[in-house]
């Protein structure tokens, strides 16, 4: 499962958690769902992922979108996954998006990914329910800009109804240069991002993302925790890869 998708569905253990322990915790859980309920319902989608126009968009430039190319990433639980380009085009939520395929090699599972260009916004999909029906588009790097936000609305399908979270992302470091599993790579941008649910801003932790224009994304790093009922933490990293000539 794509990184960005978990950021969102680690709000489900909230609502399982507070099925298993409400006679423990009730009052303090209630006021927290409450207040996530109420704030949610009053704020607003303001995201620089929002309303984005068609006439904007670009060919995607980050990575290649050659059918043969591809990248391997060392995955949690010392699991692997391969990144293939399709070389074909998709469109979604009235946008084109390139269109990639993430296979797990251990389970052999095959899931769609979708990255774009709009506007100086490098763009992917969320996939919100892990369902590949549901998604929203997500800003992973605004060209020029030092910081920006990514607002959704997460239907949590639990008594947490409709939660807004926003993510918000600020350009750490250009020009890096990163080894890892036995290879170098320069002129590498790191982007810290902030993942808030509701109007009261609950934490639900930190996304890190590496990538170099023309190769693609080198690694990403995942720290989420729900309200401490929830925690995952791992890394995404880069082993090897081929573009297509």
């Amino acid at each position: 499962m794509p990184w960005f998708t978990e950021a969102f569905l680690c709000l489900k253990p909230i609502n399982s958690y507070i099925y298993k322990n409400f006679i423990v915790k009730q009052f303090l859980l209630a006021a927290i769902v409450l207040s996530i309920l109420i704030t949610s319902s009053c704020k607003k989608l303001e995201g620089d992922n929002q309303n984005l126009d068609v006439s904007n968009q670009s060919v995607f430039d980050l990575m290649s979108t050659k059918s043969g190319s591809w990248w391997m990433y060392g995955n949690r639980n010392d699991t692997v996954f391969i990144r293939y380009a399709t070389g074909k085009d998709t469109t979604k939520l009235g946008l084109k998006y390139s269109f990639y395929t993430r296979r797990d090699t251990i389970t052999t599972t095959t899931s769609p990914e979708f990255f774009g260009k709009n506007e100086g916004k490098y763009l992917t999909l969320v996939d919100l329910d892990g369902k590949e029906t549901n998604y929203i588009n997500y800003v992973f790097w605004y060209e020029g800009k030092t910081s920006w936000t990514n607002d959704g609305e997460y239907n949590s399908g639990t008594i947490l109804g409709k939660v807004i979270v926003t993510i918000s992302s600020s350009l750490v470091q250009t020009g890096l240069t990163i080894t890892q599993n036995g290879k170098t790579y320069t002129n590498v941008y790191h982007v810290h991002s902030t993942l808030k649910a509701g109007a009261l801003n609950i934490d639900l932790g930190t996304l890190d993302i590496w990538f170099s224009k023309n190769i693609g994304i080198i690694r990403n790093e995942a720290d989420l925790n729900a309200l401490g009922l929830y925690r995952n933490k791992y890394t995404d990293s880069l082993i090897n890869y081929y573009i297509k000539p």
